[in-house]
C-alpha cells in the first residue's frame, strides 16, 4: 500500500486484544456503520492477547464492567466454586484449607493487622480529589509504616507484581496515583486470594474473545500486523496519523489507539519526537519475570489431601490454586535468567513443602509459560490527542485483570470518539469514563480513618522514646535523691 492510496480511518486500533476489542465493540456501538476503523493485531493467527496467565484467570462479583460485558454478550458466568464441585462430585464433604502469607509465623495476627491497616490507608489517600504531593521514597515509607519485616515484603511483593516497580523506584506520589488510576489494593489482594466466588464464563475467556470478534467483525481486524511507527502528518487543518507495520504497509487514521503491552509499546518509533513517559523498571528489583504453570499429579497418592483453596506466598514469590483434583494452577515469579528447568524444580519444592505432600515432587505432568512481567505507565492522550492509549497492560494486571482490560478499551474508545465523532457521546459516557477511576474505592468512614492513623510502627517509636524518657527521668531523680542525701550527710 501507498500513503496516497489508503483510505484514511476514523479510527486505527493497534492490539486485538481484550482492551482493543472492546474499544471497537464500543465504537460500533455508538456509531454503527456510520465509522470506519480497524483493529491491527501482530499475531498471525489468534486475536485476545494474553488470555491464559495471571492477568485472566477469574473476575469478582464487584467487577461491574466486566460482567456487564459478559451479560451483553451471553456469556454465562458461573463461580469457581461450581466448577469444582461439578468436577468432584461435592466440595462440601472436604476440608477447605487456605495457605496466607501469615501462616506459620510467630508475628502472624501482628502482621496481618498491620497489613490490613495500610491497604486502608493507602486506598482512602489514593481516592482523595487531590494526590499529596510526597517525593519520598516507597520503600522508606514503608520502613516508616510497618514495624515487621513479613509485612514489608508482603507490600513490596504486591507493588512489584502490580505495577512493574520496585518500591524504591517509586515515590510516594508515584504510587498514590498508580492506585488511583487502576483499583484499590484491597481489591487486588483480594483477587489473587482467590476463593470459592470468583467467576469465570462457563465456556471459558476464549468464548468471550470469540462472541467480540462476531460483533467486531473479522473483515475489521487485520492478523499479522505488527506496528513499529506512529507518525503525525504534517497537515494542520485535517491531520491525521500515519500507521506503519514492519512489512512498510501505511494505514492511516484520523484517532489512533493503543491497546497493547507497555513492552510492545516501547518498540514503535513515535514521529516527530518520541513520548517521554516510558521508564523501563529496574531489573536488580529481583522480579522481571512470570511463570505461569500447571501442575497435573495422582491424587491417590496424595494421602493427606486437604487443601482446596490459595496459595499467596510473597516470600517466595508464588500464587496457585486448585483448579481441580489432580490440578493446581499458578504464577511464580522469578528474575530473567532463571531457566524452565530451575523454575520447576523450584515450584515444585516450594508446593511440596507448603502442602506437606512429597509426591508433588514427582508430577505426572508440568507445563509453565514464561513471559516479562508488564510494567505501569499513566500517559495524557498525545499528538493532540490524536493517540490514545488503552490499558497497555497496567490496568489488565492490577484492576481486576480482565475487569481492567474491558475499562481500558471502553475509555479509549469515549476518547477517541471525541476527537473523531463528538456528537455520539453523551454526559453520561463522559461522566463514567471519569469516575471509572473510583468506583472500587469504598468511602472510608470515621472509625476507618482513625484506624489507619495508628500503626505499629509509630506505636513502637512512641513507646521507645516514652521509656527513653522515662529512664532519664528515673535517672535523673536517682541522681537528685543521692546528691540530697550526700548534703545532707555532710551536714550531720
Amino acid at each position: 500500500m501507498s500513503a496516497t492510496e489508503d483510505p484514511i480511518f476514523d479510527v486505527l486500533i493497534v492490539g486485538a486484544g481484550l482492551s482493543g476489542l472492546c474499544a471497537a465493540k464500543r465504537i460500533q456501538d455508538k456509531c454503527c456503520s456510520q465509522m470506519s476503523f480497524k483493529l491491527l493485531e501482530k499475531s498471525p493467527t489468534t486475536v485476545g492477547g494474553q488470555l491464559d496467565g495471571c492477568q485472566s484467570r477469574w473476575i469478582t462479583s464487584n467487577h461491574f464492567h466486566a460482567i456487564e460485558l459478559c451479560r451483553e454478550l451471553g456469556c454465562e458466568m458461573c463461580e469457581l466454586a461450581q466448577m469444582t464441585e461439578s468436577s468432584q462430585g461435592g466440595v462440601e464433604a472436604r476440608a477447605l484449607r487456605d495457605v496466607d502469607p501469615w501462616q506459620g509465623m510467630i508475628f502472624g495476627p501482628l502482621a496481618k493487622i498491620e497489613t490490613d491497616r495500610l491497604m486502608t490507608e493507602i486506598d482512602s489517600l489514593s481516592s482523595t480529589r487531590f494526590i499529596i504531593d510526597d517525593p519520598l521514597n516507597m520503600d522508606v515509607f514503608l520502613e516508616r509504616k510497618l514495624l515487621l519485616d513479613e509485612s514489608k515484603d508482603f507490600f513490596r511483593f504486591l507493588i512489584k507484581i502490580s505495577c512493574g516497580f520496585h518500591p524504591n523506584e517509586l515515590s510516594v506520589t508515584d504510587w498514590f496515583k498508580f492506585c488511583r488510576s487502576m483499583s484499590s489494593v484491597r481489591n487486588v489482594y483480594e483477587i489473587l486470594k482467590v476463593n470459592g466466588t470468583h467467576m469465570v464464563p462457563l465456556e471459558g475467556w476464549a468464548s468471550l474473545v470469540g462472541k467480540l470478534v462476531q460483533v467486531v467483525g473479522e473483515e475489521n481486524i487485520v492478523l499479522g500486523c505488527k506496528v513499529t511507527r506512529l507518525e503525525l502528518s504534517a497537515e494542520e487543518e485535517n491531520s491525521f496519523v500515519l500507521v506503519t507495520d514492519e512489512n512498510g504497509c501505511i494505514w492511516k487514521g484520523r484517532a489512533v489507539i493503543c491497546a497493547i503491552p507497555c513492552d510492545d509499546l516501547r518498540r514503535i518509533d513515535f514521529a516527530p519526537s518520541r513520548p517521554t513517559f516510558f521508564r523501563q523498571p529496574n531489573s536488580n528489583a529481583n522480579i522481571t519475570h512470570v511463570s505461569n504453570f500447571k501442575v497435573y499429579y495422582e491424587s491417590s497418592i496424595w494421602k493427606d489431601h486437604v487443601f482446596s483453596g490459595s496459595i499467596f506466598l510473597p516470600a517466595y514469590r508464588i500464587l496457585c490454586f486448585e483448579r481441580r483434583t489432580g490440578l493446581l494452577e499458578g504464577s511464580f515469579f522469578h528474575m530473567e535468567n532463571v531457566t524452565e528447568h530451575e523454575a520447576r524444580h523450584a515450584i515444585l519444592h516450594i508446593l511440596s513443602l507448603t502442602l506437606k505432600c512429597h509426591s508433588l515432587l514427582n508430577a505426572v505432568k508440568f507445563e509453565a509459560e514464561r513471559q516479562a512481567l508488564p510494567f505501569y505507565f499513566e500517559v495524557p492522550p498525545s499528538f493532540n490527542r490524536r493517540v490514545i492509549f488503552a490499558s497497555s497492560n497496567a490496568s489488565c494486571w492490577y484492576r481486576g485483570f480482565i475487569n481492567g482490560s474491558v475499562q481500558g478499551g471502553v475509555k479509549a474508545a469515549v476518547l477517541a470518539l471525541l476527537e473523531v465523532r463528538p456528537q455520539t457521546i453523551n454526559f453520561k459516557d463522559v461522566t463514567d469514563m471519569q469516575c471509572i477511576h473510583f468506583k472500587y474505592f469504598q468511602r472510608s468512614s470515621g472509625l476507618e480513618r482513625f484506624w489507619y492513623s495508628l500503626n505499629l510502627s509509630s506505636v513502637s517509636r512512641f513507646v521507645a522514646v516514652a521509656a527513653t524518657v522515662a529512664a532519664t527521668f528515673s535517672m535523673l531523680i536517682g541522681f537528685t535523691k543521692n546528691v540530697a542525701g550526700i548534703n545532707e550527710f555532710e551536714t550531720e
